[in-house]
């Protein structure tokens, strides 16, 4: 799975997919940061890769005023199935 953040069209947050390997959405939610996302991730029974690893999202494109940012998912290990 694939977690892809998009800024919001008002510019205040970040609209966050959920992508399965098919690249199918999932799920959606927002968030006011990436770091709220990740938390938004875990209340789901998610971990992305950026925290697990204590680390930034990804940058997705490198054209300039493009700001789209993503990171690999997983089931979170310490939630029960």
């Amino acid at each position: 799975m694939y977690a892809v953040a998009l800024p919001d069209t008002a510019g205040h947050g970040w609209n966050i997919s959920l992508l399965g390997g098919d690249g199918e959405v999932r799920e959606s939610f927002t968030a006011t940061d990436l770091e709220e996302a990740d938390s938004g991730l875990q209340q789901r029974g998610y971990l992305s890769m950026a925290s697990a690893m204590g680390r930034d999202w990804e940058r997705l494109t490198a054209r300039r005023g493009e700001n789209r940012h993503g990171t690999p998912v997983f089931r979170d290990p310490g939630e029960p199935l």
